[in-house]
């Protein structure tokens, strides 16, 4: 088994044990551990081999047990017995957006229903709003939800689809057939939510390329295959296609098959790929065309075109222009690592400084800090910087604003610390006007500096808030409030319209991890891809900038 299968095994136990109602810590382990593993970068049979199991984080006695069974065995016998009690179809309604474990065993414990197709039945005959708990609007929120999950077309995260293109594309680099391979189509322009893995290979063996893909242990089935295209479903049900073309022809194709069809139909506007061969660059082809080059983030047919005509295309940000990130967790709340390993991991990636946000005591269940932790956690900082050299540690709090718009804590805590990002974590129904109200009141507050993933999204699970996003960011460009572009695939909060907008009115962006352990920092990269595609640059990023220009900005000392 992969990484991460044995993440989706162990994700899945703690969601039963949810719906069951077990210990909050049990389940905390389970998830804890499932992160550590699906963000492993080793392989973790290589773990098993050299029994190093117990050094994932969080992975303790009980929890190393079930991971050697499934290497060894290629499955649970603990899950197999969950499942007698909670079946599958159960767990499927947790996929609902906007449905929690809490509603999903009550309808399970009442009802008995255990599939989405008896529970939409259910809903429909108003006979979910009499259950214990539930209501008219719980009733419509699994219509909705229903909705909108047979509506989303099987599509799946970056983050999830990213690192399988990534190892299919290196699969077919490593035979001596294969000149070229690229990951094309939406993966490669940055999407956050894709409905299939696309690669381009260049070969003038279609049978051998044939042979390296049904070889390929990720592939789940083969659907169609003839002299240049192959078609089939990966693990986790993920369809994908591999595109071969000869080599002379690649370049080309790699603009045609990046897409998108709006930008490609406006770019080749009538000529077909095929009169471009033997040109040696993507720029070649643009060129030719007559525009500059335009990097795949952009291809959406939003104004590219005749900024790339006009040679008036903005200097996107680029990874390598981030020098600190301004939210992470560390094992002071529901983080992984220390804040020295925090920051030591952060030196590996050349940043010049950090902030540790720690959640706010609100948030008991992720061990939200209290005021007395909050000061004896200011100290710690202080001693590292002392001793921590090249990375300074800016004291933060992820402040959760209440529900009334209030926050976790006092104006005079707030102005001790030097970074205060202000995020909502409860409460998410309220209509519109109230919660664009409550957001806009943590805007209003002097010592608000970020607002934490504005819209509350989870993708593919959990539809944003309803809020008026202009009356919002007209606040926030008034106040210099910054929003944050939260790199976590299953977030990317705020989403790339709003960013762009964000920018028209002057706002500048935070990109940050909102990292949980110290290999959650490379989720950095989501992020930047988020904000290139909002035509981001690097004057519109404040964590591009350094560390004496975040303290002018934000007035702190």
């Amino acid at each position: 088994m992969t990484n991460r299968e044995i993440a989706v095994v162990l994700d899945r136990i703690a969601d039963i044990l949810q719906v069951k109602g077990e210990d909050y810590y049990k389940i905390r382990a389970y998830r804890a551990a499932a992160h550590s593993v699906y963000r492993l970068d080793e392989d973790i049979k290589v773990l098993y081999k050299a029994n190093r199991i117990s050094d994932i984080p969080g992975v303790g006695k009980a929890i190393k047990a079930k991971i050697e069974e499934l290497l060894e065995k290629g499955s649970c016998e603990y899950l197999d017995k969950l499942l007698q009690e909670v079946p599958p179809g159960v767990l499927e309604m947790l996929r609902i957006p906007g449905i929690g474990h809490k509603t999903v065993k009550t309808i399970y414990e009442e009802t008995g229903i255990d599939n989405l197709d008896d529970l939409l039945k259910a809903a429909q005959l108003k006979q979910i709003r009499v259950l214990p708990g539930m209501g008219g609007k719980t009733e419509y929120n699994i219509k909705k939800g229903i909705e909108i999950l047979r509506s989303s077309g099987g599509k799946v995260t970056r983050g999830l689809a990213l690192p399988l293109a990534e190892e299919l594309r290196d699969c077919l680099l490593e035979s001596a057939a294969v000149e070229q391979a690229s990951i094309v189509g939406s993966i490669r322009r940055g999407k956050s939510l894709v409905s299939d893995i696309d690669i381009l290979a260049a070969s003038d063996d279609s049978e051998k390329v044939y042979s390296i893909i049904s070889a390929y242990p990720g592939i789940r089935e083969i659907q169609q295959a003839n002299g240049d295209n192959i078609k089939g479903k990966l693990n986790y049900g993920i369809d994908f296609e591999v595109i071969i073309v000869k080599p002379h022809e690649y370049y080309p194709s790699m603009v045609w098959t990046t897409g998108s069809k709006a930008h490609r139909e406006v770019l080749f506007n009538n000529r077909k790929a095929e009169e471009f061969k033997g040109l040696e660059s993507e720029s070649e082809v643009y060129n030719k065309l007559g525009y500059e080059y335009i990097v795949p983030e952009m291809r959406e047919n939003k104004g590219e075109l005749e900024a790339a005509k006009n040679k008036q295309l903005p200097r996107l940000i680029a990874e390598k222009d981030i020098q600190g990130d301004l939210h992470m967790h560390s094992e002071w709340s529901d983080g992984a690592h220390s804040i020295r390993q925090m920051a030591e991991a952060a030196k590996k990636r050349a940043y010049s400084y950090i902030a540790i946000t720690d959640h706010s005591k609100s948030l008991p269940i992720s061990g939200g800090l209290n005021e007395e932790r909050l000061a004896e956690q200011g100290k710690e900082i202080e001693a590292l910087n002392a001793s921590v050299k090249d990375v300074h540690i800016f004291k933060g709090i992820e402040v959760d604003i209440l529900k009334d718009g209030s926050l976790d804590f006092s104006d005079e805590i707030l102005e001790q610390l030097d970074i205060v990002v202000a995020s909502i974590h409860s409460n998410f129904k309220l209509d519109r006007e109230k919660q664009t109200e409550r957001i806009s009141r943590a805007i209003k507050n002097p010592h608000v500096d970020i607002i934490g993933h504005l819209s509350g999204r989870l993708l593919n699970r959990r539809n944003g808030y309803e809020l008026d996003v202009d009356r919002i960011l007209e606040l926030a460009a008034r106040n210099k409030t910054v929003l944050e572009i939260n790199s976590h695939p299953d977030r990317l909060d705020i989403d790339e319209d709003t960013a762009r907008k964000a920018r028209e009115y002057g706002i500048k962006i935070a990109i940050n991890s909102d990292a949980h352990q110290a290999d959650d920092l490379k989720l950095m990269k989501y992020g930047v891809v988020n904000a290139r595609r909002a035509w981001l640059e690097s004057e519109d990023i404040i964590n591009s900038w350094n560390k004496e220009s975040i303290i002018d900005f934000f007035k702190k000392s």
